[in-house]
């Protein structure tokens, strides 16, 4: 069975968006499901062995990204050519770009096709929206009429928590029997069974992006904490580094200069996927900031089977539940606490010495949450619709 998959993150070893649909495809075809990618055209794409097209986009990033917005001529077009050749009887949407996603309802109309989305985060019922500017807040307003005319015509909305499928369902009643939860997770052929040698010293590690106006007053706390156990003399640039891996850390650079830990704390530039896992199986603390409540991050998946413990500032609900249920050796704040952060990071560095074996998540944790199993789920989905 052959399927169209639209995905624009999906060619870039770098961003994140591309990782969910890199697994899907990856499995897909052992289930009896030849997915053909149409995605953006980069430099160095992600290896993908099946069918690709790679499509152009102009590169108009101001006042909006009006790149997500440049292909779709070429991707209506190359959609109604396949789906005529190949009798396409479904499309599967990555979303975002979100608004690609009228495309498929135009060839829903057209083609009489099944119409799956894969809403990779929230569009306009978003928790992040109280934290917005003005003007993006009133963008969003009136975007809500288009997602609601696209849903209503989606056969099937795939939503990546529970808290989220909950958030829609009240947003959306419509949806009713038409959503399904299939969760982020992370591959076995990413986690190696036994950790690597270490870093050299004891090492903290947080892996994504830090956006300060998402998250203004953890990342501070937990600098401010780093200060006071350099003080206490517990940790230096001899034995200990908090490195952090990701993008857009500007704001952040800045603060570790004022503080004083440029020689602790150190900022690198985004990795592809692979050497990012690298560096996640050889750390021995990681570090996991969320401040808005409803919210799983992707990487939490890889933290957890990782089996490193977690220091989790992060906010009640989901997420807490799922690291205090899967990772009973990490700890989980969620106090605007300089202080209790500090205690946290102190238990950790009583066990100096080399890296220990990694026992690696729950039999329970890897069953539910591989890249293989959630492909699975995804599959009966698609094999229900067609």
């Amino acid at each position: 069975m052959k399927i169209i998959l639209i995905s624009y993150f999906f060619s870039s070893q770098y961003e994140t968006g591309g990782i969910r649909t890199q697994k899907f495809v990856k499995y897909l075809p052992g289930l009896g499901i030849e997915p053909i990618v149409l995605t953006r055209r980069v430099e160095h794409p992600f290896p993908f062995q099946g069918r690709c097209i790679f499509l152009r986009t102009l590169a108009i990033h101001w006042p909006f990204h009006l790149e997500y917005f440049t292909w779709i001529p070429s991707l209506l077009w190359t959609c109604v050519k396949l789906i005529k050749r190949e009798r396409i009887e479904v499309l599967l949407f990555s979303c975002g770009p979100f608004p690609v996603a009228a495309v498929g309802v135009v060839l829903k109309k057209l083609f009489k096709v099944k119409l799956i989305l894969d809403y990779r985060d929230y569009w306009t019922p978003s928790p992040y929206i109280s934290k917005v500017s003005t003007f993006h807040r009133w963008v969003n307003h009136w975007l809500r009429p288009l997602e609601r005319w696209i849903l209503k015509a989606t056969d099937r909305l795939i939503l990546i928590q529970k808290e989220m499928e909950e958030h829609y369902l009240t947003s959306f009643p419509f949806l009713k029997d038409r959503t399904e939860t299939i969760f982020n997770g992370f591959d076995e052929d990413d986690i190696p069974t036994a950790p690597g040698g270490g870093l050299g010293k004891f090492t903290l590690l947080y892996l994504g992006n830090l956006h300060l106006d998402l998250n203004p007053n953890y990342p501070k706390l937990f600098l401010e904490s780093i200060k006071q156990l350099k003080n206490e003399g517990l940790l230096g640039d001899s034995n200990f580094q908090a490195m952090v891996v990701g993008e857009r850390f500007d704001e952040f650079k800045k603060r570790i200069q004022s503080m004083g830990l440029s020689g602790i704390v150190k900022v690198l530039d985004r990795l592809p996927h692979s050497e990012a896992v690298h560096f996640l199986m050889q750390a021995r603390l990681l570090l996991l900031i969320v401040e808005t409540e409803g919210i799983i991050t992707s990487k939490i998946f890889e933290y957890l089977a990782s089996g490193t413990p977690i220091l989790a500032l992060i906010r009640p609900g989901e997420l807490m539940d799922l690291i205090q249920e899967f990772s009973p050796e990490s700890t989980v704040i969620v106090a605007y606490d300089s202080d209790e952060i500090t205690r946290g990071v102190r238990k950790y560095l009583s066990s100096q010495g080399p890296r220990p074996e990694s026992k690696g998540a729950s039999e329970r944790f890897r069953g539910a949450f591989n890249r293989r199993e959630l492909t699975r789920q995804l599959a009966n989905v698609i094999h229900t619709l067609a």
